[in-house]
């Protein structure tokens, strides 16, 4: 069984049918259904690229 990792960026919907589990992600503002997990992520390549942006500006803050 393959472990499921959340990803940060999903946000659950308040009051919306559409299912258990199923949310947004807040990469493209919120244009994307996500159901939260990492490896299912219709956009692999936007959440690295945001992820190593993310991570560049926590570099420069700490120097």
């Amino acid at each position: 069984m393959v472990e499921e990792k959340v990803c940060r960026l999903f946000r659950r919907p308040e009051g919306l049918g559409m299912g258990k589990g199923i949310g947004y992600c807040d990469i493209d503002s919120s244009s994307t259904i996500c159901e939260g997990d990492v490896l299912f992520c219709e956009r692999p390549d936007a959440l690295k690229k945001y992820l190593r942006t993310v991570l560049e500006e926590i570099e420069k803050e700490e120097k």
